[in-house]
Formats: C-alpha cells, sequence, structure tokens
C-alpha cells in the first residue's frame, strides 16, 4: 500500500508526513479516545452516585437541564446519521493510487477512532448518562421527600 504523503513541496516533490500527519495529531489531542473514555467514566460515576443516593436533586431544578440535555442528545445523534451518510464510503478521489490513499485516510479521519463521529458517539453517551443521572437523582429526592412526609404523617396518628 503506498504511503500518504505531503505534496505541498515547492517543486511537487513528496515530503513524509506533512499536513495530513499534523492533522491527525492535532484531532488525537483534542478528541483522543483516551479523554472521551475519562470523560464517559466520570458520567458512568455520576449515574453509580445517583443510583446510591449519593446526590439528589428537585425535579423542578433537573427538568430544566434534562430538557436542555435531551435537546442535545437528538442533535447530535442527528448529526450522527448525517457522518453515516457521508462517510460510509471513501469520497472518490480518483483511481490512481495517491487518490485511493487519501480517500481511505479520509473516511479513516471520519469514522475511526478519535474521529468527529466517535466523538460524537462518546458526547451522545455522556449526555444520555448525564440525563440518567438527574432523572435518577430526582426520583430519589422525591422518594426521600415523599418518605419523610409519611414519617410525619404516621406521628399525627
Amino acid at each position: 500500500m503506498a504511503e500518504l504523503k505531503d505534496m505541498g513541496g515547492s517543486a511537487g516533490g513528496a515530503a513524509p508526513g506533512g499536513v495530513m500527519s499534523k492533522l491527525m495529531s492535532a484531532m488525537d489531542k483534542s478528541m483522543g479516545t483516551e479523554a472521551m473514555a475519562k470523560v464517559t467514566r466520570s458520567a458512568d460515576q455520576m449515574v453509580a452516585s445517583a443510583k446510591s443516593g449519593g446526590f439528589t436533586v428537585t425535579k423542578e431544578a433537573a427538568d430544566p437541564i434534562i430538557k436542555v440535555l435531551e435537546d442535545f442528545i437528538t442533535r447530535v445523534s442527528e448529526m450522527e446519521n448525517q457522518f453515516v451518510v457521508l462517510f460510509d464510503q471513501p469520497p472518490p478521489l480518483g483511481g490512481h493510487e495517491y487518490g485511493k490513499v487519501v480517500a481511505e485516510h479520509t473516511k479513516e479521519a471520519a469514522i475511526g477512532d478519535g474521529s468527529a463521529r466517535s466523538s460524537l458517539y462518546h458526547l451522545r453517551l455522556i449526555l444520555e448518562r448525564s440525563r440518567e443521572a438527574l432523572l435518577r437523582a430526582s426520583n430519589q429526592y422525591r422518594e426521600q421527600e415523599d418518605s419523610v412526609r409519611d414519617v410525619f404523617r404516621g406521628m399525627g396518628d
């Protein structure tokens, strides 16, 4: 397989690495799989905390935030669908070897690990888990409130 090279040299000569490798390196730093995994684990910890009663929130406080999260989940899902349509196949850049290599790298950059599509997937998971944590925390708050109310009602008997 041919190696991807930067054709931006002064005489049109091939220079190893170049623009594409710099782009991929920058994307890896900003949207790296480890960074996304770390944020996803934090969202999981928030859900676990809410499940165990580690935090509660009133329904009135949680509902507007949940609504915003749901709106973003919808938007991110729509963007994910657009990536599937746009990048399911490598872009047609010609039948020559360089065009094939660039097309395959473009596809991988769009949908592979560390790509925008992968980042959208993880962002959606984080949003969904944040929503779940708030739903659980607001339900637990309501349950605690109901329990306290029942105790006071029982005291009046």
